[in-house]
């Protein structure tokens, strides 16, 4: 047993050796040669020109050893032929020199070509076979780009198709909105908390439509214009409560507001947008307590506060996106299209967002934008600022 296990760590050892002379053949061939002249210095002629021949016999027939032994590989040159020629002339060599010593350097003049010749047929299959590796890794390469471009393509169109549903979808429920107003429904009490009820939920699929919308804008790479309007801080947060403020009272919540009135220039759809999803998403998220809503200036600054008394959220939701923007670099979300929106069009406008958790609970969003003038480089339908209806 034990001579069986000291038999397999000999075997081991030698494949260890032979494969890495067989990696590393021209280096040691290399250094004989340099050696040479050092040895005929210390030892003589005839003893160096024969451990010459001894290692040029030892180099072949490991490299010879560890090619045989060693499954072919993609990086294995199969050139175990002509190391088997060279290793048979080191033999053959060996043996004439120590019969005849006279004819040792004879043997080794001709010894040296044959060793030679093999090292370079090997290096040629091991260029041609790497030639092979990165021709074949192009065309797997280009197949896979082709692939992944028509996924993305196909992608790209469905998501289109998606906006598409989700435009049509938004006719019936602005349809729904206007049959929900009608004037012959007012002043009916009785049918007040419906019709409050109806309105919200069509305020909801309707908002639902337009993040979705957005999301594929974002995700098709899209850019849309800005559209630069003046408004009124009061008008446009009275909007807001009047679409949350049924959610809230349905939820127990108590909805505050306290805003100073002013006029806002910017992207009033953008803004809306933001203001409502941070609203609906404090007003999701909260169980009992309140949410509050408020507005303040500062010279030319613009501050929006959300806070809410929910279980809170953690701030790196916040963080920008990594990627540059281009369709297919997706940062997409599995959950929370309200968040993801609000990220993305304040990093497209280049407002100021943050977020702030208390001790206790609750959590408080921050959204600071200044005044903006649209410019030339805004091609917009109509470039001056007009006033939001």
């Amino acid at each position: 047993m034990r001579c069986i296990q000291t038999n397999g760590a000999v075997m081991r050892l030698l494949t260890h050796w032979s494969a890495s002379v067989q990696k590393n053949h021209d280096i040691f061939l290399m250094g004989s040669l340099v050696l040479l002249p050092v040895s005929i210095h210390l030892l003589g002629l005839y003893p160096s020109l024969l451990l010459q021949i001894i290692w040029l016999s030892l180099v072949c027939g490991l490299t010879l050893f560890a090619k045989v032994r060693i499954h072919q590989t993609s990086r294995v040159a199969p050139t175990e032929r002509v190391w088997l020629l060279a290793f048979a002339g080191c033999v053959a060599s060996l043996a004439t020199s120590m019969v005849r010593p006279v004819m040792a350097a004879s043997v080794l003049s001709v010894l040296l070509p044959i060793v030679f010749f093999a090292v370079l047929h090997d290096r040629l299959s091991r260029f041609r076979m790497a030639r092979q590796r990165v021709s074949r890794r192009r065309e797997q390469q280009s197949r896979w780009r082709a692939s992944k471009r028509q996924v993305l393509s196909e992608w790209k169109d469905r998501l289109r198709w998606l906006a598409g549903v989700q435009h049509d979808m938004r006719q019936p429920l602005h349809a729904l909105g206007l049959l929900v107003c009608h004037p012959s429904l007012k002043g009916q009490d009785r049918l007040e908390p419906i019709i409050g009820q109806i309105s919200s939920c069509q305020r909801w699929l309707f908002e639902l439509a337009e993040n979705t919308m957005e999301a594929t804008r974002f995700e098709l790479g899209e850019r849309r214009n800005h559209q630069i309007e003046s408004v009124s801080a009061e008008a446009l947060c009275s909007g807001i409560e009047n679409w949350i403020g049924f959610l809230a009272r349905s939820k127990g919540l108590l909805f505050e507001t306290k805003i100073h009135d002013g006029a806002i220039y910017t992207d009033v759809r953008r803004l809306k947008r933001v203001l409502g999803n941070l609203v609906f998403n404090a007003v999701e998220h909260t169980y009992e307590g309140s949410v509050r809503l408020e507005y303040s200036r500062k010279g030319g600054v613009h501050r929006f506060v959300v806070s809410d008394t929910g279980p809170g959220i953690d701030a790196s939701i916040l963080d920008l996106p990594r990627g540059d923007g281009t369709f297919g670099n997706s940062d997409l979300p599995k959950a929370g299209i309200g968040l993801y929106v609000v990220k993305k069009l304040c990093y497209e406008m280049g407002w100021n967002i943050s977020l702030e958790n208390s001790e206790v609970n609750g959590t408080t969003f921050v959204v600071e934008l200044a005044d903006r003038i649209a410019s030339k480089s805004e091609s917009m339908p109509a470039t001056e600022v007009k006033q939001a209806v």
